[in-house]
């Protein structure tokens, strides 16, 4: 089976998802993995950098919402750009089949690559920021509301609307069934 180096170039953490498991990458991090999940894990990546915005909602790259998971990806030369930042392919077909567990399978692509993970990740350090900072999370945005007194990993807890028995009376019909409401 092929494998693939996916590399978090961003400034940010990455939860990349496959088969309902999410992996966390922190930035800067790269991994061995197989060549589908590197491929996977770099168009999600990919996307969420295109779109990427600034405090003030303006996209940093532009027109980024309109390339995100283009039908013909080398036909857009910035969602390239910044995919193959996130994937490398490798040559050597060294780990098991597709019956394998998945992380079975990514501990055996990286078990003797320790090396050359540390150099990409040394570049990645040393590369100058990709553009301007980056917007607050959702949660940190004075705009974004907020839940009060709820967990945010428990579950959400929704109240009926409050019943008044005074809403019935000033209803359209005053509280009377609709045969007997007077003709106007």
């Amino acid at each position: 089976m092929k494998t693939a180096l996916f590399v978090n170039f961003t400034n940010q953490e990455f939860i990349g998802y496959w088969d309902g498991k999410g992996r966390t990458y922190p930035p800067g991090a790269s991994e061995y993995m197989p060549d589908y999940l590197a491929q996977h894990y770099a168009k999600h990546l990919t996307n969420r950098e295109l779109l990427r915005t600034t405090l003030d909602g303006t996209l940093i790259h532009k027109g980024g919402d309109k390339m995100t998971s283009p039908k013909k990806p080398e036909d857009t030369p910035l969602f390239m750009e910044l995919f193959n930042k996130a994937y490398i392919p490798d040559d050597i077909d060294d780990i098991g089949n597709k019956r394998d567990d998945l992380d079975s399978l990514i501990g055996s692509a990286n078990k003797n690559r320790a090396d050359k993970i540390a150099k990409v990740e040394a570049k990645i350090k040393d590369a100058p920021p990709i553009s301007s900072p980056r917007q607050a999370k959702p949660q940190e945005d004075e705009n974004f509301a907020k839940p009060k007194g709820q967990d945010p990993i428990g579950p959400q807890v929704v109240l009926p609307a409050d019943w008044n028995e005074i809403d019935e009376e000033e209803g359209s019909f005053q509280g009377k069934p609709v045969e007997n409401v007077p003709a106007a």
